[in-house]
């Protein structure tokens, strides 16, 4: 596959959207629930039909959770392959994602099969499952899924490998979203998305996160929030320059005959931030792509800041 060339010379779509400047914020794809499968390979897309799984179990699995609000990925870890199977039990994690009532439950099996013995939209809901291990750290997610795209896999596997020397949980998986932002990273059960990570960035950015701290460069989004509310939170970070994970607190979303009016709080202020939606510049948005197409942007227009009410006396 012949990946498209940048004006500068770089390769690949990700390359593309780098050279042209597309904005990163408001790019997460909403997602409420997360169940991740641990295989390790190799991966097809979609990822439920890969080799190894066992394919009624896998079908199965699909047929449950489609149409539903939860995100099916395989993940495995960095650099491993199928014949690094130590014969152990592998893990499947259960996450809900919000910005209250986050949860992640652990899983292990043997079999595939035993999966379907769980109520698997369970991870639709706030309230945790009674079943499944807690988890109470955060697992980083990177998208290594070649047969989707392939700069997710160029990119991103060295992003893994990099990450894998901490002491953060730290998978690859398949397809999450935005190939042109590759390299990817999802926090759990935060929801939060990153982009066009390398290495060092990476680190960076897990370091940061790690302390409660979001890394503005490369912050997509919450997938928890609609693409306005993204786009609304990280035009506002960048205008007080807050790092903090939670320092903006959602108060109000509408739409408005321009677009869509959010309202934000931080630090005992109100903002309402103007989004309006536009089409971008055509670019292939995938490596695979067969003709460019334009993606929506979610483009701030005005930040104001609410004036305090005064109490009557």
């Amino acid at each position: 596959m012949r990946l498209p060339t940048a004006p500068d010379g770089s390769r690949g779509c990700s390359a593309l959207a780098r050279y042209s400047g597309e904005q990163i914020a408001g790019t997460a794809g909403r997602t409420g629930g997360w169940l991740l499968v641990e295989h390790n390979g190799p991966w097809r897309h979609p990822a439920l039909a890969s080799p190894g799984l066992d394919r009624e179990a896998a079908a199965e699995l699909a047929r449950r959770v489609a149409d539903r609000d939860v995100k099916p990925q395989l993940i495995k870890r960095p650099g491993r392959v199928r014949a690094d199977d130590d014969g152990g039990p592998l893990r499947a994690y259960l996450a809900h994602t919000g910005r209250s009532g986050a949860w992640t439950r652990r899983l292990d099996f043997d079999d595939l099969a035993e999966l379907l013995d769980y109520d698997l939209t369970a991870a639709e809901r706030p309230e945790p499952p009674s079943f499944g291990t807690p988890v109470d750290h955060t697992l980083y997610l990177v998208c290594t899924h070649a047969k989707k795209d392939p700069c997710c896999a160029v990119l991103g596997r060295p992003v893994a490998g990099a990450l894998a020397d901490g002491d953060a949980e730290v998978w690859e998986t398949t397809h999450v979203g935005g190939d042109r932002f590759a390299a990817n990273l999802v926090a759990l059960p935060q929801g939060v998305y990153f982009g066009r990570l390398d290495p060092d960035s990476a680190v960076r950015a897990v370091a940061a996160f790690e302390r409660g701290e979001v890394v503005p460069d490369h912050y997509r989004g919450r997938c928890t929030d609609s693409p306005a509310a993204q786009a609304a939170e990280a035009a506002l970070r960048a205008r007080l320059g807050t790092v903090g994970l939670d320092a903006v607190v959602h108060l109000d979303e509408r739409e408005t005959e321009a677009g869509v009016r959010v309202t934000l709080g931080h630090g005992g202020g109100v903002y309402t931030v103007s989004v309006a939606t536009v089409e971008g510049r055509a670019c292939p948005t995938t490596c695979s792509a067969v003709e460019p197409t334009r993606p929506v942007r979610h483009e701030v227009t005005e930040i104001r800041r609410t004036p305090a009410v005064t109490a009557a006396r």
